[in-house]
């Protein structure tokens, strides 16, 4: 009964571990995405499409 209980009580530490370990990767992960400046247009493709209007919602 003893090895029961011990069992258990060693698969629940393990689990709230590895539950809070895989939250903080998560969470560095989030922070370095967030101070990720977002990549940079390149300007001189962009300057020889034509400008086209917007087009209407109603037909």
């Amino acid at each position: 009964m003893g090895t029961v209980i011990l069992i258990g009580t060693v698969a629940i530490v393990v689990a709230i571990v590895g539950c809070f370990f895989i939250w903080r990767l998560d969470a560095s992960r989030a922070e370095e995405v967030e101070h990720t400046p977002p990549p940079r247009q390149a300007g001189p493709a962009l300057e020889g499409r034509a400008a086209t209007p917007p087009r209407p919602i109603d037909p």
